[in-house]
């Protein structure tokens, strides 16, 4: 039997849209790039997002997306300070 620590069996990487925050910059889909303004928070668990409302970078359409929609976060919020 090994000890807890000496495997990574079982542990599951946290899905991406949990780790956007508002300000982030994000690839929507295929090829849109979105600042993110706000989300909104799941009824089972209100602080993990379903939906994100975002500003699309060169159009400045803004519109909800769904968490599922986010592929990567291209810029984060904390990068930017920097």
């Amino acid at each position: 039997m090994s000890e807890l620590g000496d495997s990574d069996e079982g542990l599951v990487e946290e899905p991406l849209f949990l780790k956007v925050k508002s300000r982030d910059t994000v690839l929507v889909g295929e090829d849109e790039i979105c600042k993110v303004l706000s989300f909104v928070g799941g009824s089972r668990d209100p602080d993990a997002p379903s939906l994100f409302q975002v500003a699309n970078v060169d159009t400045g359409e803004i519109k909800h997306v769904h968490a599922a929609e986010v592929k990567e976060i291209v810029c984060s919020w904390e990068e930017q300070q920097q």
